[in-house]
């Protein structure tokens, strides 16, 4: 990166249905959980816990609605209005003392100007092997200090980032797939298997499984090096010879990210 480029800074949002890695900017609808490390901004939406009936409320909101319909009734009022100005009036205050607060979203402002800098993760495997990466990647950015004579810790911070993007990449790219995979796994037979077009059909099918296995391939890889950063740095404490390791995983993370950047 030369002296001019921008740092690299990498954001991360979740809520309870996707997961967005993006190189700009992430909010979340309501206050999340933020965590900045290295080059990195994690977003986690606050749980919203169950909201407990108010009682006591209820309980006031029947007395009003009660002694407006004595005196509704008092003045004369007809008795099917009554009726259904105290139903409307319970089901109103019900609803606002029984509702919780939205679930918080994630917000993506630069999305629909700039899709190439966002990834999205909607799918639960795609989503918890990204987390189970940033957990891994995080693990080994705690330990950088620790390994400083053998990698700047904003630079191997930076790297980290670097190769979480590619990981949300693959696994966007896999999340692609998988519906594919899963119609190709209850297929039936062809009709007529020499068929030209059953031919093609086979081909199209061989691309797509090449395709799933290339990505897995691709998250093997990331999965460890980063795996490797992070226990060698962290043995590098007590075991010099752990310093190689370190330098063998740094530099594959390297090559994970420049090889296709």
């Amino acid at each position: 990166m030369s002296p001019s480029d921008p740092p690299f800074h990498l954001w991360i949002a979740a809520d309870d249905t996707r997961t967005v890695a993006a190189l700009a900017p992430l909010k979340m609808s309501r206050t999340p959980l933020k965590h900045e490390w290295g080059s990195i901004t994690d977003l986690r939406a606050v749980p919203v816990p169950p909201k407990s009936p108010n009682i006591a409320g209820i309980i006031v909101l029947a007395t009003l609605v009660l002694i407006g319909a004595v005196g509704l009734c008092l003045s004369g009022a007809p008795f099917l209005v009554i009726f259904i100005l105290a139903a409307l009036a319970l089901a109103i205050g019900l609803a606002a003392t029984t509702s919780k607060a939205p679930a918080a979203r994630v917000v993506a402002p630069d999305q629909e100007a700039f899709p190439a800098l966002h990834h999205t993760l909607g799918e639960d495997e795609e989503r918890e092997d990204f987390f189970d990466l940033v957990e891994s990647a995080e693990r080994a950015g705690r330990a950088l200090p620790a390994v400083e004579e053998v990698i700047d810790p904003a630079e191997g911070g930076q790297l980290l980032a670097q190769v979480l993007w590619e990981a949300a990449d693959v696994l966007s790219r896999r999340q692609q797939l998988r519906p594919q995979v899963v119609r190709q796994q209850q297929r039936t037979p062809t009709a007529s298997p020499s068929s030209h077009a059953a031919q093609a059909l086979a081909e199209q099918r061989e691309k797509v499984t090449a395709l799933w296995d290339q990505t897995e391939a691709e998250l093997a890889r990331i999965r460890t090096a980063l795996e490797l950063a992070a226990v060698a740095a962290e043995n590098a404490a007590h075991d010099p010879d752990a310093i190689d390791a370190v330098r063998e995983a740094y530099r594959e993370l390297a090559d994970v990210y420049g090889e296709r950047f």
